[in-house]
């Protein structure tokens, strides 16, 4: 017996000793090194988001977090954030645009109290080139625009809402909406605008688009949209509980519309958005302002 004991404790001593000769080190599962990871839902096409990522990978970085992302359609990605597999989703559009999803785990998830911006629009656009500004004088003129509107990802909350703005207008019957992808809609947009071609299609304000392409945003003349939603940091309440600084910090956060436009230009120019984040932060009047969410 007492070799065994003896034997037990030489192989711990030499697992220790192995262990720090390497640099290994081991935690505990819930230390404070674990709680240096947020990883949270991302949606492709999804440029707002794709900019809010990563900027938020950015700033946590310099801080001591890592920020990972995963990618979900945006359903997945509020359930996973209801469950605890998913930390947060970082640009909910609220109360309208995303607020079934949110409504639905409401009391699983955490909702920061206050929008870092205020002013997300959703609209329907058009090339520059057509004599239409508003959404009345498409419908007049359907036949021009092939009877359809280019639509976005089908789950999205954008066109989950269209039908309803459509009804407004009556126009269920004259314009047909073709689901697609954002990248899609940005690309028959672009291929429109350089053929000077009517096209409609759904987009968002802010949005990039708007200063890369000749498009405009179609005048909502009958107010059938919502009104302009704010962007909300939702979390799980897990991971709210647990991290308290990381909370403060995006709670502390704010974007004015230049701000927010400029940064998801910046971060559409480049294949790593973290890299699109750098050069918008080289502006000193946007790295003052991040600067100020962490005191």
């Amino acid at each position: 017996m007492k070799k065994k004991i003896g034997a037990f404790l030489a192989s711990a001593v030499l697992t220790v000793s192995l262990a720090a000769c390497s640099g290994v080190t081991t935690a505990a599962p819930n230390s404070q090194a674990s709680n240096k990871t947020i990883t949270v839902a991302t949606v492709a096409g999804y440029d707002d988001v794709v900019a809010v990522n990563g900027l938020w990978q950015q700033l946590l970085s310099e801080h001591g977090y890592t920020l990972q992302t995963k990618q979900v359609d945006l359903a997945a990605g509020f359930s996973g954030v209801a469950r605890g597999d998913l930390d947060g989703y970082l640009d909910a559009w609220l109360p309208s645009t995303h607020g079934t999803y949110v409504d639905k785990y409401k009391d699983q998830l955490q909702i920061l109290d206050k929008p870092f911006f205020t002013n997300n629009r959703l609209v329907l656009v058009a090339p520059k080139s057509v004599p239409e500004n508003t959404i009345s004088e498409v419908v007049q003129n359907a036949a021009k625009y092939d009877s359809k509107i280019v639509g976005i990802e089908a789950g999205s909350g954008e066109m989950k809402l269209l039908p309803d703005v459509l009804k407004k207008y009556e126009a269920t019957d004259k314009l047909n909406i073709v689901a697609g992808s954002t990248p899609a809609t940005l690309g028959a947009l672009k291929d429109a605008t350089a053929k000077n071609k009517p096209l409609v299609a759904t987009l968002w304000q802010p949005h990039w688009a708007f200063s890369e392409l000749p498009i405009k945003a179609l005048e909502d003349d009958m107010g059938a949209w919502p009104k302009p939603d704010g962007s909300f940091v939702v979390l799980s309440k897990k991971y709210a509980e647990k991290n308290p600084e990381v909370v403060k910090w995006m709670t502390n956060a704010k974007l004015t519309d230049e701000q927010f436009a400029s940064l998801m230009l910046a971060v559409s120019k480049v294949k790593d958005p973290v890299e699109g984040v750098k050069n918008w932060l080289q502006a000193p009047e946007n790295r003052k302002a991040t600067d100020s969410w962490f005191s």
